[in-house]
Formats: structure tokens, C-alpha cells, sequence
């Protein structure tokens, strides 16, 4: 696929957005003039028609989610060279990480922020969907019209979706090649221990991410994956309050508990506890 091609005969790539550990990421315009992001998968994840088939169907499921700080799914389909292609709601605006690169934001941005996530978490949770993967590269920000942050997550379930399409064996085998996932700096215990997951594990990855933006650096790091794998297993949480942030010190405490059981019980409860926290 290059920049001029059209695909799913309906849609005419115009520029490359962005790359990632899933795919790239194209601008592009339908028939109608109208922009869409095209999300082309990377051809080790699937190539072949059966499981291209299952994808479409998996990604159905998905299509679901309807929320104003979700990125609309609005088709999955093969182009012609037999990749894989979502294509997805046009969101005009820097990745967080992008924001991040600047240092820390003020308090009231940040929880801005993050109650927006929170809001977009509880309604896909309420459908049972897991992101799995949130960091800063899957949240996309804009303004509104009165120049405030506007949120909008990216990715949702994309990961999940390739584990029920491609199953853990292979998953595993991508994943040691950095293709299906990118950074293990906002993954929580469970998931790098391989044990089931479910709403509060995307609450603990929303917990690293408000560490960062608040300090500027995050909680845990390291130049060896395994080395950072150990501290979200076992290490103390830096505390906030030496960066001026002690208000929000016991809410970003919770999130980042070890055990599940042990953080907040859903998003819309995590995002009371944040808002209640500025007050």
C-alpha cells in the first residue's frame, strides 16, 4: 500500500499518519470527500482469507462502541495486496506522547484528561471490551471549541482482537518481535504474568499515564524489558508528593495497586475519586 493507492475500492490513501507496533496509519478519503484513517496491519498478523474472515467478524463486536472519546471502527476489510485494513474515525490532533514530550501538565489538564478516558473505559467495559494496550500513543487529543482537551482513544480492543483471531502462541511469537505490543512501561502485573484480565487492568495502565503526565517521567523504567517487568511486579510506587502533586498521590496509589482487587472497582469509580480529588 503506498499514498496515492485506493483501497476497499472506496478509499484513496493521501498521506502516512503515523507507524506503530500494530501497522501503519494512513489519511485518506472515501468516495464522498469525506477523511477516514486507514489502519493497515502489519502482513505478519494476518495475511490469509480465513483469518481475515475473522477478523471482520470479531471486529463487529467492536463496532459497537459508540462514544464521544472512542474513535469510531467503521469497516475492516483485505486490500488488494491481501493486508489487513480498519477503517477508522479521522482524529486531527497529537498523540498524547507527543504532549508528553513537552514535560509535565498542570493538575487541572491532567485530570481533564484523564476523566475523558475514564468515561470512554466505562463504556466499553459495560460491553465487556478490555483496551489492553492504553499509552499515550492510542490517545489522540484535539480542542474544543473552547480550546479545552478533547479525548479520543484509539485502538480499543485491537489487541484483544488479534489474540482471539491469531491465539496466544502466536501472539507470544509477534509479541517478542515488538509487532503486537509496543512498550511494557504501562502494562500491569496481570498481564505480564499472563493471567486473566478485565476492566481494572486498563485502570492500572490509566495509572502509569497519570504519573507521567503529572511528573513528566514514569513511574517505572529501565533499559531491559525484564528489569521493568520486576518493578511493576514488586517495587514501591514513587511517591507524587515530592513533585508537588500530594492531592492526587493516594487516587494514582490505587490505581497503581499491584493486585486488582486492590484498585478501584470500575473507571466510573476511579474517575469520582480523581474529580473528587481537585475539589
Amino acid at each position: 500500500m503506498n499514498v496515492g493507492d485506493t483501497v476497499l475500492d472506496r478509499y484513496t490513501l493521501t498521506d502516512v499518519i503515523g507507524e506503530g507496533g500494530m501497522g501503519v496509519v494512513y489519511r485518506a478519503v472515501d468516495q464522498d470527500g469525506v477523511e477516514v484513517a486507514i489502519k493497515r496491519l502489519h502482513a505478519d498478523i494476518a495475511t490469509t482469507p480465513e483469518l481475515i474472515a475473522r477478523f471482520e467478524r470479531e471486529a463487529s463486536a467492536h463496532a459497537l462502541l459508540s462514544h464521544p472519546h472512542i474513535a469510531a471502527l467503521w469497516a475492516v476489510g483485505a486490500c488488494s495486496t491481501g493486508e489487513l485494513c480498519f477503517v477508522l474515525e479521522l482524529v486531527d490532533g497529537p498523540p498524547l506522547a507527543d504532549v508528553l514530550e513537552r514535560g509535565p501538565m498542570p493538575a487541572h489538564e491532567v485530570v481533564a484528561i484523564a476523566t475523558q478516558i475514564l468515561s470512554a473505559l466505562h463504556h466499553a467495559h459495560q460491553f465487556g471490551m478490555v483496551h489492553r494496550d492504553l499509552k499515550p500513543e492510542n490517545v489522540l487529543l484535539t480542542r474544543d471549541q473552547h480550546g479545552r482537551w478533547l479525548v479520543k482513544l484509539i485502538d480499543f480492543g485491537l489487541v484483544k482482537l488479534v489474540q482471539n483471531v491469531l491465539g496466544p502462541k502466536e501472539c507470544t511469537r509477534l509479541t517478542t518481535r515488538g509487532i503486537v505490543f509496543g512498550t511494557p512501561r504501562y502494562m500491569p502485573p496481570e498481564q505480564i504474568l499472563g493471567t486473566e484480565v478485565d476492566g481494572r487492568t486498563d485502570l492500572y495502565a490509566l495509572g502509569i499515564m497519570l504519573y507521567e503526565m503529572l511528573t513528566g517521567r514514569v513511574p517505572f523504567d529501565g533499559d531491559e524489558v525484564a528489569k521493568v517487568w520486576r518493578m511493576h511486579l514488586s517495587a514501591p510506587i514513587p511517591s507524587l508528593g515530592q513533585y508537588g502533586n500530594a492531592d492526587l498521590d493516594a487516587v494514582v496509589s490505587t490505581l497503581l495497586a499491584k493486585a486488582p482487587d486492590e484498585r478501584f472497582a470500575s473507571a466510573l469509580a476511579a474517575r469520582r475519586a480523581l474529580e473528587a480529588a481537585l475539589e
